[in-house]
């Protein structure tokens, strides 16, 4: 039970800070009006990889730092 808490809570926290990233790209994109910077979703895009990698080789889903 305590691994499923784990696991949902860093999925949870991956998310809105997905949906941030996606939201202030589409910002400056409106405000800039230049398609180009829709590339810095890239880095929200690695977030899923990043997740993935952590689930996979951690016990609690999360790195002790």
């Amino acid at each position: 039970m305590c691994r499923l808490l784990n696991v949902l809570l860093a999925l949870l926290s991956r998310f809105l800070f997905a949906v941030h990233g996606v939201v202030t790209v589409w910002r400056v994109v409106a405000v800039k009006e230049e398609p180009l910077y829709w590339l810095l979703l890239t880095g929200v895009a690695l977030l899923g990889v990043e997740m993935a990698v952590t689930l996979k080789c951690t016990r609690n889903a999360e790195w002790k730092w």
